[in-house]
C-alpha cells in the first residue's frame, strides 16, 4: 500500500494541476457567458472541480512523506526480548534459540537475545527450542505472545561425562573359537554420588558381516586380571578415576559343549579345568580336548582383513559410543587358530587369564 502511494503521488499532483486548469477555463467561459447551462449549475460544477483538484493536490503532496511511515507500520516486525540463564542465574552466551518455523538466533555475551518476527507471521503462541553447550536440552517450550515480550529460560547444567574414552590398548582373541575383545574404558566420576554404567554393547564388523559382543567380566586391578563376572550395573563411586577393562564375547551356545563334555565318564561328576584346592587344574583328557577343539573350530569367527569395533555405553546420565578400527593378517589368524591347543592345558578356558601363552602361541593379540 505504501509503495502504491509513492507511485501515484506525482500523477495525483499532475491531475490536480490539470483540474485547476480545467476549472480556470470553465470560469472564463462562464464570465464570457458563452455556455448555455444555468449560472447555479455552472458554479456548482466549477466548485466541484476545484475541490477535487485541491484534494488531489494535497494527496499528491503528502504521499511522499506519508508512504514511508505507513510502510513502517504495515511491514514492522515484532521484537521479542529474552534471556537464557543457568539454574543459578548465570548468563549463558552462545545459546541457540529456535522459534520453530519462524526465526532463530543465539544469545549474546550476557545471555540476551532479540528475536524479530515479521508482522505477517505473528501468532498467539510460539514453540521454542533452546540448546547450549554444557547444558541439558529441555523439551520444546510453548509460550504465548504476551510471554514472548520479555521471556526468560533457565537451563540445567549437563552432568559431566562419566566414560571419557576408549583407550588404545585393545586386545582381540578367541575363547573356544569365539571372537573376543578386551577393551579399556577411561572412567571418571567427579560428582558426589555413585553413577552406574548400566549397559555395554559392542558390534564387530568385517568384510563378511558383523556380530554382537557382550560383556562377561571386568577388572580395574591390572590389565590381565583378576576379573569379576558382570552380573548387573557397574557402580562407579564418587571421585573415582580409573581404567575399567571389560572382556566381551559373542553369545555361543556353550550349553551344548558342556553337555557333550559331561557325558564323558571322566567328567560325569566334575567338568574339565575346574581348579583344585591348590589353585591348579588338570589338563583335559584326549576325549575332552577333542570335543572342545571341534567346538572351537566350528565357532571360530575371525578372518583376515579390516575390522571395525563399535562400543555403546549407557550410564545413569548419558549414552556414548566409541569406535576402533584394526586389521588381522593371515599370520595372526593362523596364530589364533593354533592357540586352540591351549585348551588342552586348560589355558584360555577362562577369560580371567588373557595373554595365556605357550611358547609363541597366544589366544590374545594386542591391537
Amino acid at each position: 500500500m505504501a509503495s502504491i502511494l509513492q507511485q501515484i503521488g506525482t500523477p495525483l499532483q499532475l491531475i490536480a494541476l490539470f483540474l485547476i486548469l480545467v476549472a480556470g477555463i470553465a470560469r472564463l467561459l462562464v464570465r464570457s457567458d458563452t455556455s448555455k447551462p444555468s449560472s447555479a449549475i455552472r458554479r456548482l460544477v466549477i466548485n466541484r472541480i476545484f475541490v477535487v483538484a485541491l484534494v488531489a493536490l494535497v494527496l499528491g503532496t503528502l504521499a511522499g512523506s506519508v508512504a514511508p511511515v505507513l510502510e513502517r507500520w504495515v511491514n514492522s516486525d515484532e521484537v521479542f526480548h529474552g534471556a537464557v540463564l543457568s539454574t543459578t542465574g548465570d548468563a549463558i552466551p552462545n545459546a541457540s534459540i529456535n522459534l520453530l518455523t519462524i526465526s532463530s538466533g543465539t544469545t549474546n555475551s550476557i545471555g540476551q537475545i532479540d528475536i524479530n518476527v515479521p508482522h505477517s507471521r505473528v501468532r498467539k503462541n510460539y514453540t521454542i527450542q533452546v540448546k547450549a553447550p554444557g547444558y541439558q536440552t529441555p523439551d520444546v517450550l510453548t509460550k504465548s505472545d504476551a510471554e514472548m515480550r520479555n521471556f526468560e529460560i533457565r537451563l540445567t547444567p549437563a552432568p559431566e561425562d562419566l566414560v571419557k574414552s576408549m583407550e588404545k590398548d585393545l586386545i582381540v582373541g578367541q575363547y573356544f573359537g569365539e571372537p573376543l575383545v578386551l577393551i579399556t574404558l577411561r572412567v571418571e566420576n567427579p560428582g558426589t554420588s555413585t553413577v552406574n554404567i548400566t549397559d555395554i554393547r559392542g558390534t564387530l564388523t568385517g568384510s563378511q558381516g558383523s556380530f554382537l559382543v557382550t560383556p562377561t567380566s571386568w577388572t580395574i586391578a591390572n590389565p590381565y586380571g583378576p576379573f569379576a563376572a558382570i552380573g548387573g550395573p557397574l557402580p562407579i563411586f564418587a571421585g573415582a578415576k580409573m581404567d575399567l577393562r571389560v572382556t566381551m564375547i559373542t553369545g555361543a551356545n556353550f550349553a551344548a559343549l558342556y553337555a557333550k563334555t559331561s557325558a564323558l565318564p571322566e567328567y560325569k561328576t566334575q567338568l574339565p579345568c575346574v581348579a583344585k584346592a591348590n589353585g591348579v587344574s588338570d589338563p583335559m583328557t584326549a576325549a575332552g580336548f577333542q570335543i572342545a577343539k571341534e567346538f572351537a573350530d566350528e565357532h571360530f569367527g575371525w578372518y583376515t582383513g579390516n575390522w571395525k569395533l563399535r562400543i555403546d555405553v549407557t550410564t545413569d546420565s548419558e549414552a556414548k559410543n566409541f569406535t576402533r578400527e584394526f586389521s588381522l593378517s593371515p599370520a595372526e589368524i593362523d596364530r589364533l587358530r593354533s592357540s586352540v591347543i591351549l585348551l588342552k592345558q586348560c589355558m584360555a578356558v577362562s577369560t580371567t587369564w588373557p595373554l595365556a601363552q605357550d611358547g609363541t602361541l597366544s589366544n590374545f593379540l594386542p591391537k
